[in-house]
């Protein structure tokens, strides 16, 4: 007891009580200067260790050293009688005091004026894009392990309620891009940016990663990982639970376990499922080879499958290889096809939705797998009822086939509406932007497509289809007289024909139009589904049902049928009793035929 007293007569409890307080204002301080001036990290971590350092040496100066009227003096030499300790440590008293109080306004004045604009706290002050972390070393799957490690953060980071965690497509568009952070959030539309580095080196792993206030451009978080290749899963969750934590997210044990459990949770594996996106998105800008390309997607797939069988996303990538291959047999974009393979790649997409069901908890993801997986079935009788379960708000669900095979039904309102969901979660993704343009044209509404498309645009979405959008709604808006209108199509186009056939039929000649459509027909590499749409266009009737009744004898044959309907927007491109299967899913449904004509082409006449 003796030694406590005299370490309150020395006034060393009071020392330590100062230097806490004033030290963690005065980081406060630093941070938001060193923030200002974009300092490098390590700047404010040596300020936080020269705090740390200096703790031990102010309590052993308290305890050696006495401030007299004198002046600095060791406290052995001191009279205990003539001692001013009492006065100093009321002095310090004052300073612990003053400064407390400078940190609750400190604290106050962040925490309820600046949460945001308004002043008070809102949904998007817990919103958050992961930004793909750099690879800062240049081995042959460096790049892929830090956009990996970027998903499974990201992956991890979802699964708490109380965070908005913006989709991985809309975090990577921005990859490789310099655009400042705040301009990145404001896209985005959120309050907080994560990036970081990686650098690999034999077993050995470095990874730095940092939590960003995007309007302030402060540091919420930083930290810099040095640890051996086998840490790394141990890392990501470690730097999930830090930037929950950073955003005042209360972790308990099953929280912790739902962000363990979350992603792929193998690092081979999600390097893996990383080259299959890649493949997959290659795959994606031909047509007519998708099939065989999406072939070299699948096998990486598979292997993040085998340490990760709920991943959802990867079951349904891996099944479009199946429902591309159902379209090019039934279209005619390829010359050959082994016996049975209609079957057999059919089977395989029921399989995959199949297994993705099972993966899937009840809700909007399960009802969308529950609708696709009707749609190639041979029943439809119930896919009105799907339908509407599917539609219902809520949610962010991956889509695929939905659109394509439905919105001329009477659809075309709740997908819109279900698309603008999507891009609420996911603002810069191409498909939901494209969808949504689709959709509106055929909810007659041509001139939101356009709008919807320039807002794409200018959100940085770039790509040939995009254009390919744009002339469809430009049609049915009769914006005939555009200079947009004339000559072919971008590269990239899936149409394999010259476009301008769409407007030499509608407005132009059509006697032209025709001409150039059976110059196209004369093609050996012509295929069905873009020979059916063509035909519709420019009114051969006779041609189009020859067509669609050849198409209608495959298996599969629904989704090529309906895309002809949906792309060509001419109401019904066929007489559906040329069609004996695909009427008899049609009336199975009660859809309405025929659809409506979002662009009514004249010598279209049935």
């Amino acid at each position: 007891m003796s030694f406590i007293n005299e370490l309150k007569r020395r006034n060393v409890f009071r020392v330590g009580a100062a230097y806490v307080v004033v030290a963690w204002l005065l980081l406060q301080l630093v941070d938001v200067v060193l923030n200002n001036i974009e300092a490098p990290v390590w700047v404010f971590q040596a300020i936080l260790l020269v705090l740390v350092i200096g703790f031990p040496l102010a309590l052993f100066f308290a305890w050696a050293f006495e401030i007299t009227p004198e002046g600095l003096k060791k406290e052995k030499d001191v009279d205990r009688s003539q001692a001013i300790t009492h006065v100093t440590g009321r002095k310090l008293d004052f300073v612990i005091i003053g400064v407390l109080a400078i940190a609750v306004g400190y604290f106050v004045i962040d925490k309820f004026y600046l949460t945001d604009e308004t002043g008070t706290e809102s949904e998007v002050d817990t919103s958050i894009a992961v930004l793909p972390f750099v690879a800062m070393s240049s081995g042959e799957d460096d790049g892929y392990f830090a956009d990996g490690l970027t998903e499974e953060i990201l992956n991890a980071l979802t699964q708490l309620p109380e965070l908005r965690v913006t989709a991985r497509t809309s975090s990577f568009f921005f990859k490789g891009q310099d655009i400042p952070v705040s301009e990145i959030a404001a896209r985005l539309n959120v309050a907080h940016i994560v990036e970081g580095s990686v650098r690999r080196d034999d077993d050995r792993v470095r990874i730095t990663a940092q939590l960003i206030h995007a309007s302030s451009d402060r540091h919420l978080w930083s930290q810099t990982y040095d640890r051996t290749f086998k840490d790394v899963l141990a890392i990501q969750q470690d730097i999930a639970e830090k930037i929950a934590e950073a955003l005042d997210v209360v972790l308990d044990d099953n929280a912790r376990k739902d962000m363990e459990n979350a992603g792929i949770r193998d690092v081979e594996a999600f390097i893996a499922y990383q080259k299959g996106l890649e493949a997959y998105g290659t795959a994606h800008e031909n047509i007519r080879d998708t099939s065989e390309s999406l072939a070299i997607a699948n096998t990486y797939f598979d292997q993040a499958l085998e340490a990760a069988p709920h991943l959802i996303s990867a079951r349904l990538m891996k099944a479009d290889r199946a429902g591309h291959a159902l379209f090019e047999i039934a279209a005619r974009l390829r010359d050959e096809e082994y016996p049975d393979e209609a079957q057999d790649v059919l089977a395989a997409l029921r399989e995959e939705y199949d297994l993705a069901r099972l993966q899937s908890p009840p809700g909007a993801q399960r009802d969308i797998l529950d609708l696709e997986r009707t749609m190639f079935s041979e029943d439809w009788s119930s896919l009105p009822e799907q339908i509407q379960k599917a539609m219902q708000p809520g949610g962010c669900p991956q889509m695929n086939w939905t659109s394509d095979l439905i919105v001329p039904f009477g659809w075309s309102g709740p997908l819109a509406e279900k698309y603008r969901e999507r891009l609420a979660c996911n603002p810069v993704r191409f498909g939901a932007n494209v969808s949504l343009a689709q959709v509106l044209i055929w909810a007659g509404d041509p001139e939101g497509a356009l709008n919807a498309l320039e807002e794409a645009e200018n959100n940085g979405v770039s790509d040939p289809w995009l254009d390919v959008y744009r002339y469809s709604a430009l049609l049915a808006a009769g914006h005939v007289d555009d200079e947009a209108m004339r000559g072919p199509g971008p590269p990239g186009s899936y149409w394999d024909f010259d476009r301008q056939i769409f407007w030499e039929a509608l407005a132009g000649n059509p006697a032209v139009g025709r001409r150039m459509a059976e110059e196209y027909w004369s093609r050996p590499d012509a295929n069905d589904w873009a020979s059916l749409v063509l035909a519709a266009s420019v009114g051969d009737r006779e041609r189009a049902n020859e067509i669609a009744a050849r198409i209608d004898m495959h298996p599969g044959s629904v989704v090529v049928l309906s895309l002809s309907v949906v792309n060509c927007y001419c109401g019904a491109p066929f007489d559906l009793e040329v069609t004996p299967n695909y009427k008899a899913h049609i009336e199975e449904a009660g859809f309405p035929w025929p659809p409506p004509k979002p662009i009514d082409y004249p010598n279209k006449t049935w």
